[in-house]
């Protein structure tokens, strides 16, 4: 019995320090991005406008912000309007979403499919992108943006700048529409600031690659001619769209002035329904392509490729740690009870009674967790109110006002979370849940 219990004492235990320090090597890149907060954003050299933009748009059921955002992108921004056209696919929709796009001014496309495996929004996106190639405009690039994206008035200069220095995928600097609106609003905004503001400026400042998200994502037409349209079919489509551009060693840019603002969730249940979705594809693609990334890391030297990998490695860690802490812990405690008890379980560290060896490690256990907790949330809390500080132009002049529930709240959020996230990569499949939209906030 003894040997058994030590035995599985050492596994129980290494098991968790590796865990543990895994999840501290993923933390570092988080120090980075506070150490070099203070680096400028990189400016692109302007230009005249010269690209030709395809914007893509696919939506389903969204007569709510359709019309509004088909509207602001053919009136509101600075941008000859000969040098754009606006598609939207009206995807398995119900609703009004097709007559109210077409009504704005969009080219609309639509789409019926039954198969549950193709209804999401990748199948759309492959749809528009093939019209886009096959309509002989002769477009540049495609801008991909949701159905409720804001973008700035300089959106298409700016993308038109970094295209004539020689980008061919980028991401844009995403903000929030509805930050103030609530607490659930007011965290994803920051994660959002904190991610684009520090995250995204530190690797385009040192030249690596930064992961593409749906709102505002710029692909040039060459590049999708030659990997034969869109590609990435997964849940989480962006994201594996990027994987897959990195492993053929195509860079990825952001382009911090072109800037898109995009409604956060606003309620507990929507927040946890789009953290389950992402994690499930996230958690696949990690397991997936994913991996190839840290290959390159040792084939090339190259940091890009371990700090992706990294990035995508923190999706399984709610799960491990939802699985290893209970049976840690419990195993301890009992272990340290029984021996406090006087029941001999461990040679090394039996003492009877609540005193001595067991005692003090029970406390020192407890002081450890309290103080890992502390740290995580003075950690996030600056990040949080850095990258929103920072972002403080874009975001207007009540940002602290519209930021500081999810500044100071943010960190309990993201523990809240890690149940959502847990679920989402313990599913085989995550069913999509429509998010509810918010009106708008033109900024």
């Amino acid at each position: 019995m003894e040997i058994f219990m030590d035995i599985a004492f050492i596994v129980i235990t290494s098991i968790f320090g590796l865990i543990l320090l895994f999840l501290f090597f993923l933390l570092s890149f988080q120090f980075l991005f506070i150490l070099f907060a203070p680096l400028k954003e990189k400016k692109f050299k302007r230009h005249d406008p010269k690209t030709k933009f395809a914007i893509i748009i696919p939506a389903h059921n969204e007569e709510s912000v359709i019309e509004n955002s088909v509207k602001n992108l053919l009136n509101n921004i600075d941008y000859p309007k000969d040098l754009y056209d606006v598609y939207v696919c009206a995807d398995n929709c119900s609703d009004n979403t097709f007559a109210l796009a077409k009504k704005a001014g969009a080219i609309v496309y639509e789409r019926h499919c039954d198969d549950p495996d193709k209804k999401r929004a990748a199948y759309p996106i492959k749809l528009l992108i093939e019209k886009v190639l096959e309509s002989g405009k002769n477009y540049d690039a495609v801008i991909k943006f949701d159905a409720d994206n804001l973008p700035c008035k300089e959106f298409l200069s700016r993308m038109n700048d970094a295209i004539l220095e020689g980008v061919t995928i980028a991401r844009a600097h995403e903000a929030p529409s509805n930050m103030g609106q609530n607490l659930w609003s007011s965290v994803s905004s920051c994660y959002y600031a904190r991610d684009s503001r520090l995250a995204c400026n530190f690797r385009e400042r040192m030249n690596w690659n930064s992961m593409i998200s749906g709102a505002g994502m710029m692909v040039a037409t060459s590049t999708l001619k030659e990997i034969g349209g869109w590609d990435a079919l997964g849940t989480i489509d962006d994201a594996e769209f990027a994987v897959k551009r990195m492993i053929e060693k195509r860079h990825i840019n952001y382009i911090p002035e072109a800037v898109v603002y995009e409604d956060q969730p606003s309620s507990r249940v929507d927040s946890a329904n789009r953290n389950a979705r992402m994690a499930n594809g996230l958690n696949k693609l990690y397991f997936g392509e994913a991996k190839k990334l840290l290959g390159l890391f040792f084939k090339t030297g190259k940091l890009t490729y371990l700090d992706m990998w990294a990035q995508l490695s923190f999706v399984p860690i709610p799960l491990l740690l939802s699985i290893s802490f209970p049976i840690y812990f419990a195993f301890y405690f009992i272990s340290l009870g029984l021996e406090a008890g006087g029941i001999q379980i461990f040679d090394f560290m039996f003492t009877p009674g609540l005193n001595g060896t067991a005692f003090l490690t029970i406390i020192w256990t407890l002081i450890g967790a309290g103080i890992a907790l502390i740290a995580f949330y003075i950690l996030w809390t600056y990040q949080s109110w850095l990258g929103v500080y920072l972002d403080r132009k874009i975001l207007g002049k009540n940002w602290y006002k519209e930021a500081k529930k999810g500044i100071w709240l943010g960190a309990f959020a993201m523990m809240a979370y890690g149940g959502s996230v847990s679920k989402g990569t313990s599913q085989k499949k995550v069913k999509w849940a429509s998010i509810k939209r918010n009106t708008p906030n033109n900024k």
